[in-house]
């Protein structure tokens, strides 16, 4: 069935930036497609007759939805229309319908998984409707390919096909990536190529990256967001940090909000990166406890809290530091990697007697998956918010508060 064609009506929005229709009682994950539509699809290889479930591309639109726009970047659009790469999977959509696209995965994720029946309206930045949903991005992974050039994977290969600029970058660095000449100078083969950039109007505040190697700008980024004051951080070039260019100011406002009424004697903040959420618990709780498994985070971290007695940094993976950890805080944050906190990490923190969660999440499979653990350990859903942080992709982050008696 490999590569063979069908003319078919697309049903429903699905995960993963695919939506659904069915051919002969088969269901069929579909890229490029959106609900309502009439398409001709093209079934991807390998493709058994037998197998539960089909992937498909588009490959000719005969009535369109009115959420369809012309790909924004047409390299990550369809194969049909000169696109492939793998990267801006929503480009094809415009901003309203991947608004729509993302809380229906949400909700749906909820629902399913999470045994949650919740609306959750997903909140659009200022920042990317006067960008039109480009430029957003801080840090940049590519690969250079067998003749240097700066290339990314073709979608459902290892293939890399090269570029010449990267539209969802964000413009200063991008800026920055031109002048130390990656798009044109020959670049050392088949490399890892890292761009990073921090809060703009610093002059020299960013990092080239060739095959592990600083090439350009500086390995520690200064970002700043300001709450009830400023805060200032050094995050190393290499390691995590919120992609999105405004992301630690909107969830660090988030979660602030969220944790200001808990204000006491102790926090937690889980998975803490560089200290993005420690710093601000600070100002709210004399007492934060961090755990955080990346060792150069953690310097970092440290750094950023000035090693201040409040702070305790633990560098250490969640599960293995829970234990040790002081009982019944007044506030816990945690901002898991996509994998999400696990059934263990749930039932500790209810074993610990944590009594308010700010959960911080890049995946709503994981975290409505997490909801249904935390439910069943007695916590309820206190608030959701969502915002789309990944223009043009099928990511979505959520924040929610989850608390019990």
């Amino acid at each position: 069935m490999a590569g063979e064609e069908f003319r078919v009506v697309i049903e429903k929005f699905a995960d993963q930036g695919r939506c659904v229709t069915h051919i002969d009682g088969r269901t069929v994950f579909v890229r490029f497609a959106l609900p309502g539509e009439e398409v001709l699809i093209s079934i991807d290889r390998p493709a058994r007759k037998e197998a539960r479930f089909w992937t498909g591309e588009v490959k000719e639109v005969f009535s369109a939805s009115p959420f369809r726009i012309d790909p924004l970047w047409k390299e990550a659009g369809s194969a049909a229309e000169g696109g492939g790469i793998g990267g801006a999977d929503l480009c094809f959509v415009s901003l309203q319908g991947q608004i729509e696209w993302k809380k229906w995965v949400i909700e749906n994720q909820l629902k399913r998984l999470g045994g949650i029946e919740e609306e959750c309206p997903v909140e659009r930045l200022k920042f990317d409707l006067e960008n039109g949903g480009l430029h957003w991005r801080s840090r940049i992974d590519l690969l250079t390919n067998s003749d240097g050039r700066p290339s990314m994977r073709k979608r459902e290969s290892h293939s890399l096909v090269p570029i010449s600029t990267m539209p969802l970058c964000y413009s200063p660095l991008l800026e920055e990536a031109k002048k130390a000449g990656i798009w044109k100078t020959p670049l050392p083969k088949n490399a890892p190529l890292h761009l990073a950039g921090g809060s703009g109007g610093e002059e020299g505040n960013f990092y080239v990256g060739i095959g592990g190697k600083r090439a350009a700008g500086r390995q520690t980024l200064t970002w700043k967001i300001h709450l009830d004051r400023p805060y200032c951080y050094e995050v190393d070039a290499c390691s995590f940090w919120q992609v999105h260019v405004m992301a630690a100011q909107i969830l660090a406002e988030c979660v602030y909000g969220m944790a200001k009424p808990f204000a006491g004697k102790l926090a937690w903040d889980l998975y803490s990166g560089s200290g993005l959420f420690t710093l601000p618990l600070g100002s709210l709780f004399a007492r934060v406890q961090s755990v955080e498994q990346a060792p150069t985070a953690v310097r970092m971290a440290r750094k950023n809290t000035g090693d201040g007695k409040k702070f305790s940094l633990s560098c250490a993976k969640v599960e293995k530091a829970l234990p040790s950890l002081s009982s019944s805080p007044d506030f816990v944050v945690a901002d898991p990697a996509r994998s999400g906190l696990g059934r263990e990490v749930c039932e500790g923190l209810a074993k610990k007697g944590v009594k308010a969660l700010a959960y911080v999440s890049c995946n709503p499979t994981t975290f409505a998956r997490d909801c249904r653990y935390l439910t069943e350990e007695g916590y309820r859903l206190e608030q959701l918010r969502a915002f789309d942080l990944y223009p043009c992709t099928h990511h979505v982050e959520v924040a929610a508060l989850l608390a019990r008696p």
